[in-house]
């Protein structure tokens, strides 16, 4: 599942700004093409604006379920649950299952990160399931990874805040797992300017 908060900083359609010949929201909806494709998540919902006909238009040219939102403006919490809600709406085929919450505005994504996220959950029963990356320590990593039985507490979810808070409220125990590199956000133009200083890592368990 891909979200995404306001754009204000940025100053415009932050999910469409071209880095590399690609929309932000582009990078990662092909590397969740690859993850899905390669049999590791079973689809993808994006989460959008009613008015965001571009990225209508994208979630469609990368096969993805395009769902949006009515009420303008509206902020991280209410697209995590508008997407938790389709996601829970269509039933599942599958006697486990979890959400990926990715951001949009986050172009590094990786695969082996997302690899690592799933492999851990499905090994360890852990219902909760997030990245730290070596390049950004102390700073809470993602995507997160989330069990079905804890979708419901997205409806407690408030303004422009993700899964993070709730988890330090609820004192609830989050796997967190080690990666390389970083996967910094695009908030202004300055961080779009700033992705091409940083370096993607070799995956784990490759020799550089």
């Amino acid at each position: 599942m891909v979200a995404a908060g306001l754009s204000s900083r940025f100053g415009g359609a932050k999910l469409l700004a071209k880095w590399r010949g690609r929309e932000l929201l582009g990078h990662v909806l092909l590397k969740l093409v690859s993850a899905r494709a390669a049999g590791l998540v079973a689809g993808t919902v994006v989460v959008h604006r009613e008015e965001d006909e571009a990225v209508r238009t994208l979630a469609t040219e990368y096969r993805c379920m395009s769902v949006p939102i009515t009420r303008p403006d509206p902020e991280l919490s209410e697209s995590l649950r508008t997407g938790l809600d389709a996601l829970s709406g269509r039933g599942s085929r599958f006697d486990r299952e979890a959400a990926l919450i990715c951001l949009g505005d986050q172009p590094l994504l990786r695969s082996d990160v997302i690899r690592a996220l799933i492999e851990t959950w499905d090994r360890n029963a852990t219902p909760i399931v997030r990245p730290s990356y070596r390049d950004e320590p102390g700073t809470p990593g993602h995507p997160i990874l989330i069990d079905r039985s804890l979708w419901p507490l997205a409806a407690e979810l408030r303004g422009d805040s993700g899964f993070g808070m709730l988890f330090d409220v609820r004192r609830m125990a989050v796997r967190t797992i080690s990666v390389a590199g970083s996967n910094p956000d695009v908030d202004t133009p300055e961080d779009l300017q700033a992705l091409d200083a940083v370096a993607e890592p070799a995956p784990e368990g490759s020799s550089a």
